[in-house]
């Protein structure tokens, strides 16, 4: 019996394996990824090169060099030569980061690591955790690729251990933790900018229940031709940790948050994070030193650390936050509005400090 269930899941790997290569060929995941952006990060060094005085060259058609006087660095697309292979490599080892962090005191998401042919172990986290657990691979993966998010049922987890197998064999299941995501990018040593996914919020009038305040607002939205809220298990989740449900009627001039995640494909798997707010002068000192501690504990000179959190102003340990992830090469382009600004501000700080080395 346990062959013919092993069989069965690698039946189904290959099938899903097969459904991604068609999804990909047809470029219908409806995301857009950081390796799309070749143009977009060649403007922004471009800019960059002009604002510090220095020379700006195309090598290849997504590398780049920059150079002032004797100084020069080389830039792949949205890669900046900072960290060695081995502590990149080390970044994208889920397990061992989340050992690293919580050896140190830093709060991590309780999870468990496993293989897809122990999915059903990997349960008895979702039966501690009902409201939500999330599967990922365990090594190597970003941008949300192999991620199901909000899986309440052994039969979801099963699909996305099978999904998160096709990128990495070790595999992680990890408890939904409250909150918004923000990105800290830390810069030799220093918290230089903040970032936030910041989720649509409403404002109660004490007479109106939530079911009836989002019609209300997809009305509005209607007219300005904007994407709904639609109500999904996210924003069950978002209303639950507030303690709050579709039938609650907001006090007078209460904001709460309806949705914790951008998820314009209206889908919980391989959901790109996309930051949509600068938060640099309201997230806390605390958190500005948590980040810090995470890029001097794995030994990275330019890391976006990812934090799960309600509150930014107080400490994880206060607002019962995680840290999430740590992003080596982090993409510059969350760190700035292509309407209104030629380059992020920490592209450059990165490429003067590269030059002064």
């Amino acid at each position: 019996m346990g062959k013919l269930k092993h069989t069965m899941l690698e039946i189904q790997r290959k099938l899903a394996r097969l459904r991604k290569l068609w999804a990909d060929i047809r470029g219908s995941s409806g995301q857009t990824y950081v390796h799309d952006r070749v143009s977009e990060y060649r403007d922004i060094w471009h800019a960059v090169a002009e604002e510090i005085g220095a020379d700006f060259s195309v090598l290849d058609d997504r590398v780049y060099e920059i150079a002032r006087g004797d100084q020069k660095i080389r830039i792949l697309n949205f890669l900046l030569p900072f960290d060695n292979p081995v502590t990149l490599e080390i970044a994208g080892m889920k397990p061992l980061v989340y050992r690293l962090l919580a050896e140190n005191g830093l709060p991590v998401p309780p999870h468990e690591v496993f293989r897809l042919d122990g999915w059903q172990e990997a349960g008895e986290l979702l039966k501690k955790h009902p409201m939500g657990v999330v599967v990922k691979p365990a090594t190597g993966t970003s941008a949300g690729k192999g991620v199901t998010t909000h899986i309440l049922t052994s039969k979801e987890l099963r699909k996305a251990a099978i999904l998160a197998s096709l990128y990495c064999r070790e595999l992680i299941v990890e408890a939904m933790i409250p909150g918004e995501c923000y990105r800290l990018l830390v810069l030799d040593g220093k918290v230089v900018h903040a970032v936030r996914r910041t989720g649509p919020r409403l404002v109660g009038d004490g007479i109106t229940n939530i079911l009836d305040l989002i019609k209300l607002e997809n009305e509005h939205r209607k007219e300005r031709q904007e994407d709904l809220l639609d109500i999904d298990r996210d924003t069950t989740f978002t209303l639950g940790y507030q303690y709050l449900s579709l039938d609650s009627v907001p006090a007078r001039g209460q904001n709460f948050l309806v949705k914790s995640v951008n998820d314009p494909v209206r889908k919980r798997v391989e959901v790109r994070t996309v930051y949509n707010e600068t938060v640099t002068d309201i997230v806390s000192d605390s958190l500005k030193a948590t980040a810090e501690t995470v890029a001097r504990l794995i030994g990275s000179r330019l890391v976006g650390v990812d934090m799960i959190t309600t509150d930014p102003t107080v400490s994880l340990q206060e607002s019962g936050g995680v840290v999430n992830e740590a992003n080596t090469t982090p993409g510059m382009h969350h760190h700035y509005d292509i309407s209104k600004e030629k380059y992020p501000l920490p592209a450059v700080q990165a490429v003067t400090s590269l030059l002064s080395r």
